[in-house]
């Protein structure tokens, strides 16, 4: 199990492409949404422009970012002045960015910053941001060009199934180093708490706040990283659910969830609950096909942490984390430029998509289910194995 972030390694580039060492400094693309304070191009940008910090340690960037596509220019925008500021041209198409104006794939990487911005909601509640768009056109300027290169895309696939498995097939057929999906699995846990190959759990509860499709996907994609340790390996999830108001505590009443585990996921806070609840009280129930049984509590008048706790097998006490995001400074997210560079350096990613593939899954038919009056979905489209 150890060996799974190798799943991808280095076919990385195609024939008679030029590696960044043959080249000097590998140079990178950025497809973002919009650019403005804290959103995720600023937290993700301003660490792959001019450094970041982790554990008290300062790091320069190990690539240089070469050019810029922006979809949206709001008022409070980034975008032209930080491209001024560091000599990076914005052009107007992804595959302008990625041939920096010439004919052919001048950049060693990509990275797709597809969150925030002005973008519609389905009737299910996903935002409709453009990452399966841009994932395509960047895709396909890969294979108008016969070169392959590194690609991150930021959090989940996209918000259609149908879009996020043409994704998953085509990094599959043409073997691009993909790395995707949320800072949380890569933040610090408060206390340490990793799970060793072969765990025997019997649940999951993820604790998550504020609006279930942006912010509940952040705890799924936690509650999946530490479920996929378990013995035999990840199986898939058999149906989905998606529960709010009172009757998520009666579910607890039946059983369904653990009330002990809601309590020791809670007892792990660091920063303190927020005044008000501004969004609905929720409960995403997985089932996965080897019997484990995993939720997702939105309880957003009670906690501005994701937080974890699991029951293990023989074992009476408790499993329980905080995944700690540092909810002003934003440093967790040097993990994932980190992450991003050892990509474009080496053509491995650090975790294997099906991952975030799952999760992607898990958010998307709970949603559905909440849209059809919140019943069980059956989901065999998710039996999705790694």
């Amino acid at each position: 199990m150890i060996k799974r972030r190798h799943f991808l390694a280095a076919p990385a580039l195609a024939a008679g492409a030029q590696t960044p060492a043959r080249r000097g400094r590998p140079r990178v693309a950025c497809i973002l949404n919009t650019y403005f304070p804290n959103s995720h191009a600023d937290v993700f940008m301003g660490r792959l422009l001019f450094g970041y910090r982790l554990n008290g340690k300062s790091y320069q960037p190990a690539v240089d970012v070469a050019s810029l596509y922006v979809d949206q220019f709001p008022v409070n925008d980034m975008a032209r002045e930080q491209a001024e500021e560091y000599g990076v041209t914005i052009y107007p198409s992804i595959a302008g960015a990625m041939r920096l104006g010439g004919s052919k794939i001048a950049v060693d990487g990509v990275a797709i910053i597809g969150e925030h911005g002005n973008y519609p909601r389905t009737p299910r509640g996903n935002i409709m941001y453009p990452r399966w768009k841009f994932f395509d056109q960047a895709t396909t300027v890969m294979r108008e060009d016969g070169r392959v290169v590194p690609l991150f895309n930021d959090k989940y696939f996209a918000y259609e199934w149908g879009d996020a498995e043409k994704m998953y097939r085509r990094v599959k057929e043409m073997r691009i180093p993909f790395m995707c999906g949320s800072t949380l699995p890569l933040t610090w846990r408060r206390p340490p708490l990793q799970f060793p190959g072969g765990v025997q759990l019997e649940e999951l509860l993820a604790v998550s706040f504020s609006d279930i499709e942006e912010h509940g996907y952040h705890a799924i994609e936690l509650m999946q990283a530490m479920a996929e340790r378990r013995g035999g390996g990840e199986t898939g999830v058999e149906a989905v659910r998606c529960v709010e108001g009172e009757e998520v505590w009666e579910l607890a009443r039946r059983g369904d969830w653990s009330r002990d585990l809601m309590e020791a996921a809670l007892s792990r806070r660091v920063n303190p609950p927020p005044d008000k609840q501004r969004f609905p009280l929720a409960a995403i129930q997985v089932k996965y096909r080897d019997g484990l049984k995993g939720t997702v509590l939105n309880l957003d008048g009670q906690a501005r942490d994701y937080l974890f706790a699991a029951r293990e097998k023989g074992r009476a006490e408790p499993h329980s984390s905080c995944f700690y995001i540092q909810l002003y400074n934003h440093n967790h997210w040097g993990f994932m430029v980190r992450d991003f560079e050892d990509l474009v350096l080496s053509g491995r990613p650090a975790n294997l998509m099906e991952r975030t593939y799952l999760s992607t899954g898990i958010l998307l038919y709970a949603l559905e289910s909440r849209l059809q009056g919140q019943k069980w979905i059956s989901t065999p489209q998710l039996a999705i194995r790694y």
